[in-house]
């Protein structure tokens, strides 16, 4: 007499469903987490820096000529200054905080691509200096 387990294939079945959930599940994940990760080309954490991050973000996207950051700059009337490195362009960019009703000042390092495409951007906080 032989004895077969009636419920071999079953079981079968449903371990392979269970191998697959974990699975479509860590594909989802990777994919928020890289649509998360392409939202922002910037990221500041002082949140009175915030006003400035999402003005830079709004009129300069990623992949903006040089000319149009330096223009963008220049009518603003932001003060450039000088730089060592080439393929980048040093701002700093003064804002008034509209909750507190004080200036926010920051250093903002444009860096472009060997294109002269804005690919990153870094911002610092700096002390505000006086207004001339």
């Amino acid at each position: 007499m032989k004895f077969a387990m009636p419920h071999a294939k079953p079981v079968a079945r449903t371990a392979a469903r269970r191998g697959l959930l974990p699975f479509c599940s860590l594909l989802l994940l990777l994919a928020l987490l890289a649509a998360g990760c392409q939202k922002s080309f910037m990221q500041v954490d002082d949140p009175q820096l915030k006003p400035i991050q999402e003005m830079i973000e709004t009129q300069l996207p990623k992949g903006s000529t040089a000319d149009r950051v330096t223009t963008f700059l220049s009518v603003r009337g932001y003060e450039l200054q000088p730089t060592e490195k080439p393929g980048t362009l040093v701002a700093i960019i003064r804002h008034i905080d509209t909750q507190t009703v004080r200036p926010v000042t920051a250093r903002v390092t444009f860096y472009f691509d060997a294109n002269g495409k804005l690919n990153a951007i870094e911002m610092t906080r700096t002390p505000n200096q006086p207004i001339e």
